[in-house]
């Protein structure tokens, strides 16, 4: 499953939950700006964010993951605080099948040019930036719909920005994914899967 199954996933709920805004105010998106270390703690935090629907989906390529998506009918989160902020629609939180280790974790936003500099910005601040000539692999190549704006490392983190590629037809969202060094792109990158239940 790419990143744009999940944004076409998160149009579909979103459009059946819009009449439903929620009149509290806005948490902040857990994982960050301290980075989370348990996905169960963290999964947790993410299931408390109102309002969330929730879709599970386990993959079977090797090693074998679950990935928990929440989604919101409307803002699910503020990713940084005060002016600064940007809301998020959308996270998906991706632990090992055996074991529950968290390896990645990821918002995603709805795209535009000002937001998208804002979450450049929130990232700079915190985290170092890497040098595009050392960006892994999995990163250099070429993605259809998806580019890659800025890699981040921190601790035992991959941190990365994208955006929708221009002329894109799922252009609406930015992403901040979250992913550990040691496994990488274990997340909504891969391909194979087994299915999905609520």
């Amino acid at each position: 499953m790419n990143t744009g199954d999940v944004v076409k996933r998160s149009v579909l709920l979103l459009s059946s939950c819009l009449a439903f805004p929620s009149a509290q105010a806005v948490s902040e998106c857990p994982g960050f700006p301290a980075l989370a270390t348990s996905g169960e703690a963290l999964l947790a935090q993410v299931r408390a964010l109102p309002p969330v629907g929730i879709d599970r989906e386990r993959q079977a390529c090797a090693p074998a993951t679950v990935i928990d998506f929440a989604y919101s009918g409307g803002t699910l989160c503020s990713f940084g605080v005060d002016k600064e902020s940007v809301e998020a629609a959308t996270a998906a939180v991706t632990r090992l099948a055996e074991g529950g280790e968290l390896v990645e974790y990821l918002y995603l936003f709805p795209y535009a040019p000002a937001s998208h500099a804002r979450l450049l910005a929130l990232l700079v601040a915190r985290f170092s930036q890497v040098d595009k000539v050392a960006w892994p692999a999995f990163l250099q190549a070429a993605r259809p719909g998806k580019e890659t704006t800025a890699l981040f490392a921190h601790g035992a983190y991959y941190i990365s920005l994208g955006k929708p590629t221009e002329g894109d037809s799922a252009a609406w969202y930015s992403n901040v994914i979250f992913e550990k060094v040691d496994k990488p792109a274990l997340g909504v990158r891969k391909v194979c899967r087994e299915g999905s239940d609520g």
